[in-house]
């Protein structure tokens, strides 16, 4: 029996219609929906969690100290010096260990220890055992983050990542709200060693399920909505870009490319603003005319509220520079120009807090309100600037490195800072604050135009799609 090739569409016996077929199925995406989806919300509520195991002392000190019969803040003072040591530290470990490992196991692992440790701290009853356990326990926080960072890459096309990277950021949020009831309800209920406990054994549980669900990256790599909406091939850049950068070093991709270390100068400045309002913002509205400390606190929240809004709105306004950009410019440039804006803005917004007057308290919650949505969409979009801009290998090293680089700019905010307000006053304090967010805007300025490693090294061509 003769077989009949005509009465088969083209597309499935020629070969030009294979081709064309096969070239249709590369343009899918890397994966079902459903499985990028399930790994991002267990990046979501892991690392959601990972802030239970992160803030739980804090919300246990009281009973804590009461316990132990400690009659002054030394003993927790120095528990809490130690964690933001160890901490720093850990961001660049973690990301390098989520570029040379499976992401999703570098994050069960820091979940995991994390959690234990917390119990570890739960069952200890001496300060060098709280003061190990809770060191331990920074060395192992900077592993999470980065191995989000490296998943969320891997799973979702450039011109929808940064919506998703502020969805996923915006768990710091959530976790950040949880945490009080469960640990201090804890605490408050059964005693402060089940302000630890708890928390501990909810991270174990959530590390372990964390491992089941979660999938590095996909197999092919991903076609983004502008490529299947009109069927273009991928450039051999990115078909290049899909393969193991096995030859790109640490130092070429990262350490020698002079952008990575302006991110991170501007990841630093960034972070003097943020916790120069985070650590003094109180003090500075209680001495400004602020009548108390509730009051005070009451407007603060202003800050946080911000800060959440702007978790979520500045990853999906880089995404519509990203989508807007012409061919052959630089894409990482276009969420590096909503960095510049929001640098720029903080430097506008500073003076006008710092001269607003007590008597109008509307005007200084929504002044708040606005400078914790432009600093902490900044710090959101810094590091997946670092990320796009650096090699397919290095992606997680590059946000670690300019987190480490970032810290020291926290560190500065703390007694630096303090001494700037005693000495010198609320004026030289703002004067500060404001230098940071020039000096944040002017690094920004000649990243605008920033290209990614594909733009660069990718053929030609590569460009517009990379």
């Amino acid at each position: 029996m003769r077989f009949d090739s005509s009465v088969l569409p083209a597309c499935v016996w020629s070969p030009r219609g294979s081709q064309k077929a096969a070239h249709q199925r590369s343009l899918l995406p890397r994966a079902t929906p459903a499985c990028s989806r399930r790994t991002f919300w267990a990046c979501f509520f892991g690392y959601a969690v990972c802030y239970f195991t992160r803030q739980s002392l804090n919300y246990t000190a009281p009973h804590l100290r009461a316990a132990m019969g400690w009659g002054g803040l030394a003993q927790l003072g120095q528990l809490s010096s130690i964690f933001p040591l160890a901490y720093g530290s850990s961001r660049f470990l973690g990301g390098v260990l989520g570029d040379l490992m499976s992401p999703k196991r570098v994050f069960a692992l820091g979940l995991g220890v994390c959690g234990a440790l917390n119990v570890a701290f739960g069952l200890s009853s001496s300060l060098p055992a709280f003061a190990l356990f809770w060191f331990l326990n920074g060395c192992f926080q900077g592993l999470m983050a980065p191995a989000c960072v490296k998943m969320i890459t891997n799973w979702f096309a450039k011109e929808e990542r940064g919506t998703w990277w502020s969805v996923w950021h915006a768990s710091i949020n959530l976790g950040g709200f949880i945490i009080p009831f469960l640990a201090g309800g804890l605490a408050e209920t059964f005693g402060w060693r089940y302000g630890m406990l708890g928390p501990g054994c909810v991270a174990t549980c959530t590390a372990l399920l964390c491992l089941l669900v979660m999938k590095d990256s996909p197999a092919q790599p991903v076609a983004s909505p502008s490529q299947v909406a009109r069927g273009a091939p991928e450039s051999s850049a990115e078909a290049a870009e899909a393969k193991p950068t096995e030859a790109i070093g640490l130092a070429q991709g990262i350490f020698m490319d002079p952008a990575q270390w302006a991110l991170g100068a501007a990841y630093l400045v960034n972070y003097v603003v943020r916790q120069g309002l985070a650590v003094w913002g109180m003090f500075f509205l209680m001495e400004g005319g602020v009548s108390s400390a509730a009051k005070a606190a009451a407007l603060f929240s202003g800050f946080e509220l911000g800060g959440f809004l702007g978790n979520l709105t500045a990853g999906a306004l880089s995404d519509v520079f990203l989508r807007r950009a012409k061919p052959g410019q630089g894409l990482p440039g276009q969420r590096a120009k909503v960095v510049n804006i929001y640098f720029l803005a903080m430097l506008l917004l500073l003076p006008l807090l710092a001269r607003c007057p007590p008597t109008l308290p509307t005007l200084q919650y929504l002044l708040l309100l606005a400078l914790g949505h432009f600093i902490c969409g900044a710090q959101l979009l810094l590091p997946l600037v670092a990320a796009e801009r650096a090699p397919q290998r290095w992606l997680s090293t590059a946000t670690g490195f300019i987190g480490w680089v970032g810290y020291f700019g926290a560190a500065l905010a703390g007694l630096p800072l303090s001494f700037v307000v005693q000495r010198l006053g609320w004026g030289a304090y703002f004067g500060v604050l404001g230098a940071a967010a020039a000096l944040g805007t002017a690094l920004m300025v000649p990243l605008c135009g920033l290209r990614s490693w594909k733009q660069r090294f990718g053929a030609p061509g590569a460009g517009a799609e990379s």
